[in-house]
């Protein structure tokens, strides 16, 4: 169980430092755009693409991207030392809910995003209950 937990941890974590500085880099319009590009790519879709984002919606995204960077740090960290960071796993699996959260809140009031955005909500919904499953059940072989 721990191993599949550490595995996953350091998967997510990699993931969210990757996006970090993607956004903080090439930005968060251009970077959502590559998203949905692979993933119609990748399913056959045929259909629109999000357009040109708003110049403070992207200085916002490239203010809060460090901070998700900072999330994926923990997380490795805490996927590398288990023993002694473990107990931050349901705190940050929480947190990963949290964003799930946010994404199912934009969906109802403005609307559903491209499908690529869909599939990253449902994992953020239901990932944090694996995580948390994994971890109650690891610890006891710690």
């Amino acid at each position: 169980m721990l191993s599949v937990l550490r595995v996953l941890l350091t998967i997510l974590g990699v993931a969210a430092i990757a996006i970090c500085l993607s956004i903080v880099t090439v930005g968060p319009g251009d970077t959502a755009q590559m998203s949905e590009l692979m993933f119609d790519a990748l399913t056959g879709r045929d259909g629109p693409l999000t357009g040109r984002w708003p110049a403070t919606m992207d200085s916002e995204l490239r203010f809060y991207a460090p901070f998700w960077g900072a999330y994926g740090v923990v997380l490795i960290a805490v996927a590398r030392d288990l023993v002694r960071l473990g107990r931050w796993v349901p705190w940050l699996a929480l947190l990963f809910f949290a964003g799930g959260l946010g994404r199912a809140i934009s969906w109802a009031t403005n609307g559903a995003p491209h499908p690529f955005f869909l599939i990253l909500m449902i994992l953020e919904l239901l990932l944090p209950s694996v995580l948390i499953v994994l971890w109650r059940f690891g610890r006891k072989t710690i």
